[in-house]
């Protein structure tokens, strides 16, 4: 039973079915690719292969969260979710970071940067939700709307969205150089899939499900989704994309001091409710 439960959550419910699903979700909302997929193409590279490793990265990271009607009944395991969410991000740009090429490596390296800072600032934000997460008292919701505040700055960051995204002008064609169109679709699928998989970590981190009926949680998650996919799609092709620097300066000007309001916030409400 143990086995089939295991099998279930892997490949079903919350693993690799619900990340490609939240992937396919995501540039849907989006209203970006939309290209027919051809899997076979996968197989025979490194870059296909390492984008399918993301893919099973995402959904591992998805299937030990505290997913409402969670066939294991995993109920705290945020801790083995971060290192398959990241890898997730990192396992397709492996093969760019090791081409050879030099505008390929540069793209990668540049979006490795800039995800990894936006990832760490986010990560930060959501774990002082996360310190209380089945506290929302009036003590606790500065720690959760500072913290919901600094999610939606970090996470565009995060994925590479927009002005964060990559800077063809400089690199080209990006990570995608060189490619076959079919492993540029694979490729583009297992970030939209990490993307996807990380914002519904986000939204089940800083909303507040631990309080409401177990019915209303998906509800919620499914609302909370299309409302920031939405605001990212309306925005989307509007701003300039950013360099380096300037990415990171916005990040630190911005996002770091709400999470970093967030974790004296929950100082605050500890000494509060103690």
């Amino acid at each position: 039973m143990e086995i089939l439960l295991i099998i279930l959550v892997g490949i079903a419910y919350p693993g690799l079915i619900t990340a490609i699903a939240l992937g396919l979700a995501y540039r849907r909302l989006l209203g970006v690719g939309g290209g027919s997929l051809r899997w076979a193409a996968a197989w025979g590279s490194r870059e296909g292969l390492a984008a399918l490793a993301g893919v099973l990265a995402a959904a591992m990271g998805l299937a030990v969260m505290p997913w409402p009607f969670h066939p294991a009944g995993v109920t705290r395991a945020w801790l083995w979710a971060w290192p398959g969410l990241e890898l997730a991000f990192l396992l397709p740009l492996a093969p760019a970071l090791a081409s050879g090429v030099p505008k390929v490596v540069r793209a990668a390296m540049r979006r490795t940067q800039i995800g990894a800072f936006g990832r760490a600032l986010l990560w930060v934000a959501l774990a002082s939700s996360l310190v209380i997460h089945a506290d929302w008292r009036m003590a606790a919701l500065p720690v959760h709307l500072l913290a919901m505040a600094a999610a939606l700055v970090a996470f565009p960051i995060a994925v590479g969205w927009g002005p964060f995204d990559d800077e063809a002008s400089i690199t080209g064609a990006g990570i995608h150089a060189g490619l076959a169109p079919a492993l540029c679709e694979i490729t583009d699928l297992a970030h939209d899939v990490a993307t996807g998989a990380l914002l519904a970590a986000a939204l089940l981190a800083i909303l507040p499900i631990a309080v409401v009926p177990i019915w209303l949680v998906p509800i919620l998650l499914i609302f909370g989704f299309g409302v920031v996919v939405g605001g990212l799609g309306r925005l989307q092709g509007r701003l300039p994309r950013l360099s380096l620097p300037a990415i990171m300066h916005f990040g630190w000007a911005y996002a770091a001091p709400l999470a970093a309001a967030a974790a004296v916030a929950l100082i605050i409400a500890g000494r509060l409710v103690v």
